[in-house]
């Protein structure tokens, strides 16, 4: 944020949801964690198929607005320096990504555990206080493989206070690439009832168990999440609008069982059939 400390109390990170509230609705990305530092900001998303720059543009131009009223005049220009950086990571690192952001006040001295303070999304997550309206944390803890009970919570507050984040660095993605394929691309269509049909076929799956029987569509299921995530450019959502699932349980599917033996021959094989269908 320009060097300069312009989150400098609660009214100003009020004021900063505001404009972040009000610009929501200008892209389709998923809000997974924040920290409000003082002197800078950090955002987790999981990335949609909307340009970015159109939302902060819109969220960050409203804050410096409402800024540099509540300055009565004695501040000028732009509050956020030049447009933000976008450092992509991989699925598997997603708990770790919040845990970082988490973490920031705790890592700047701020305060002695994540729990303490109400600059980052942690204590929403931990229902200590309320959520934005744009941060679903049932959904957001389900994605992470931990469940919105008071167990599952005291679980992920042990998990950000003590994982290890030694060394912990982005992906060396280029940004500028998510922002191109953002910006042209939308998913492609999925013939879903095909997608299926050749799961069961490659998985033996008998025509008469239905996909969503919880064990013996097991792997129909897991195949129709790998591809479809994977190669076809679809969200978690969409996946598990299609199974019958929610979006961190097919998250979670594919994190456990993509790397059992077999799988990787399955999904060679569906592809075939995918590309000679």
């Amino acid at each position: 944020m320009d060097r300069r400390y312009y989150l400098g109390d609660d009214q100003d990170r009020g004021c900063l949801f505001d404009a972040i509230d009000k610009a929501n609705g200008r892209w389709d990305w998923t809000w997974l964690a924040f920290a409000m530092m003082s002197s800078h900001v950090h955002y987790g998303h999981i990335a949609g198929s909307s340009d970015p720059d159109r939302f902060f543009r819109s969220a960050h131009t409203r804050y410096a607005r409402q800024f540099h009223r509540r300055s009565g005049g004695t501040t000028l220009g732009p509050v956020f320096a030049d447009r933000p950086s976008l450092h992509p990571v991989r699925e598997s690192m997603l708990p770790r990504l919040v845990a970082y952001l988490h973490r920031n006040p705790d890592r700047a001295g701020v305060v002695t555990r994540p729990s303490h303070s109400r600059w980052t999304s942690h204590r929403a997550y931990l229902r200590l206080d309320p959520a934005p309206p744009w941060l679903d944390v049932e959904w957001a803890l389900s994605l992470l493989g931990f469940e919105d009970t008071a167990a599952g919570r005291r679980r992920f507050d042990e998990f950000v206070t003590e994982v290890d984040l030694q060394g912990w660095s982005w992906d060396p993605h280029d940004a500028d690439a998510l922002r191109d394929v953002a910006e042209t691309s939308d998913p492609p269509d999925v013939d879903w009832a095909q997608l299926i049909e050749l799961a069961r076929r490659v998985t033996r799956l008998p025509r008469e168990v239905s996909v969503q029987a919880r064990r013996k569509a097991a792997p129909v299921r897991l195949l129709v999440a790998l591809v479809a995530t994977r190669d076809l450019g679809q969200s978690y959502a969409a996946v598990g609008a299609v199974l019958g699932m929610t979006a961190g349980a097919v998250f979670n599917l594919i994190q456990r069982k993509a790397a059992q033996p077999g799988v990787a021959a399955m999904h060679t094989e569906i592809t075939r059939l995918l590309q000679a269908a």
